[in-house]
């Protein structure tokens, strides 16, 4: 047993295969004198805690960081390339939603997902906050559609309205042009000295969007309501978003009467082989 990433070695179930060692991205696994693989010296350091030693072990022999290969989800195969394409190409921003709550079974499987999202350098710091109650949401979409119905009638050239201005018709006219109608919202924040700030809240995002949608949930990027987050501090406290950090982006998602029944013909896009 090493004690200080708890590495522990079944030695009636390893083989010696040596995956573990080979799929270490710090490479602080080693074989031991016994054959067995260990940590090497002062290598606890450099542990990343991503669990791939864990999750290759094809006779799960390895426990490491408290977490035992019983206690992990099999990988019994992986998802067909049709199915997954298939997914991508019916993926589709929705802007119509039932005004109501998304269940509470559906809610738990999106926020459980989100512990599986890579991150850089495998640091999952991020901060999620759910708005998860129709009634909140309704408070928040209010309380900014207010704020930017006053902004713009007191002074509509003002450039910190920004990206808002092109849509100050429809808000003048009290539609809901941040929020969609959406009941919910999730909001991602990173630590402002994780290795990737600005990408990980975003990678995040594209693993729920995917997800909510094979569960039926309509979901749609919104730069609209993050940048209001950011307009509107008084607002975005209620948020919580901790100290040293920093919102990145924002998705609305809720239930939707919406269904698409065949994918678009986008154009091809443009790729080049690099020789």
């Amino acid at each position: 047993m090493d004690n200080e990433l708890q590495l522990h070695i079944d030695h009636g179930r390893c083989v010696r295969c040596g995956l573990c060692l080979r799929d270490c991205a710090p490479g602080i696994l080693e074989f031991g004198a016994d054959g067995f693989p260990r940590v090497v010296e002062n290598g606890a350091g450099r542990c990343t805690k991503c669990q791939h030693c864990l999750a290759v072990c094809p006779e799960g022999a390895l426990s490491i960081l408290g977490r035992s290969p019983e206690n992990s989800a099999p990988c019994d195969g992986m998802i067909r390339g049709s199915e997954m394409l298939s997914l991508i190409r019916s993926r589709r921003s929705f802007r119509s939603y039932r005004h109501e709550n998304l269940d509470a079974e559906t809610l738990g499987k999106l926020k459980s997902m989100l512990a599986f999202v890579p991150t850089g350098v495998n640091d999952h710091r991020l901060y999620f906050s759910f708005v998860d109650d129709l009634r909140v949401m309704d408070e928040i979409r209010n309380a900014v559609n207010g704020e930017l119905l006053e902004r713009f009638r007191r002074d509509p050239a003002s450039p910190e309205l920004g990206g808002f201005s092109r849509y100050a018709k429809a808000i003048l006219a009290g539609r809901d042009i941040v929020f969609r109608e959406a009941p919910h919202m999730v909001v991602v924040s990173s630590p402002d000295d994780s290795p990737c700030p600005t990408v990980d809240p975003v990678i995040a995002l594209s693993y729920f969007e995917l997800y909510a949608q094979s569960l039926g949930v309509g979901t749609v990027w919104c730069g609209l309501a993050a940048g209001a987050m950011k307009l509107f501090p008084e607002i975005a406290k209620r948020l919580c978003i901790p100290e040293g950090y920093s919102l990145g982006y924002a998705m609305l998602f809720g239930p939707t009467d919406l269904r698409y029944r065949r994918a678009t013909q986008p154009e091809m896009v443009r790729c080049h082989s690099v020789k």
